[in-house]
């Protein structure tokens, strides 16, 4: 299952007390309000908690002559291992330090060996003279994949899709719970209205539960990298 937000808008507009209706066929029928809405809560629960499912792999190869290259939408992962801090990023299976100096550097070309970070923008050193393969481990900041399956900070068109990988699709529908009734909140937008507190029961409930699971996945499973 990987859920559109053409779906996702419909099971939106479908849900108790809902004001829209549910049969829009293409972007042109979604309303604007509930499109905020529906991206305010994803955004949201997205970024509330650093779930498994966010945990994502680029594999950028390199270009002779070329060294620096475009970072995905997200957070490098980092561990400490023998009480030094490694990054996920990785050539021939060995991380690859970061190099504070890199600006300074003597120029010269070879196989990977530092990698460096200004902005959006990944530079390795050497310049690699070959095409080589560097492995990123990170967390995706990105809620959303395009039609091309690019990460995309928002859904904007309705064949867009939640960025879940296939192999963690069983939180899917926990996760997609929880971001109904949280967008369903964004809308009402009124603490004091009856059906906001029941979205928001609704809502504290799912997340419960989608924090159960997780928990329990984690803790079975180890993230090797």
């Amino acid at each position: 299952m990987t859920i559109t937000f053409l779906e996702l808008y419909n099971e939106c507009a479908g849900q108790p007390w809902s004001m829209y209706d549910s049969d829009a066929e293409s972007i042109d029928d979604l309303e604007s309000a509930l499109k905020i809405s529906i991206n305010k809560a994803t955004s949201f629960l997205w970024n509330l908690r650093p779930w498994i499912f966010r945990n994502k792999t680029k594999i950028i190869r390199t270009k002779t002559g070329k060294a620096s290259y475009d970072l995905p939408i997200g957070l490098l992962k980092t561990k400490a291992i023998n009480g030094t801090q490694k990054y996920g990023v990785k050539y021939n299976g060995k991380f690859i330090p970061y190099m504070k100096d890199y600006e300074e550097a003597d120029a010269r070309s070879g196989e990977p060996e530092y990698f460096y970070i200004d902005d959006k923008t990944l530079y390795i050193y050497p310049t690699p003279d070959d095409a080589y393969e560097i492995e990123l481990k990170y967390s995706s900041l990105a809620y959303a994949l395009n039609e091309d399956e690019e990460e995309v900070y928002k859904f904007s068109e309705e064949s867009d899709t939640l960025n879940i990988p296939e192999k963690y699709e069983e939180f899917e529908d926990q996760f997609v719970n929880c971001l109904i009734s949280k967008a369903m909140m964004y809308a009402i937008d009124d603490l004091n209205d009856e059906n906001y507190s029941g979205y928001e029961v609704q809502y504290e409930d799912a997340l419960g539960v989608l924090d159960k699971y997780c928990i329990d996945v984690n803790f079975e499973r180890s993230i090797g990298w």
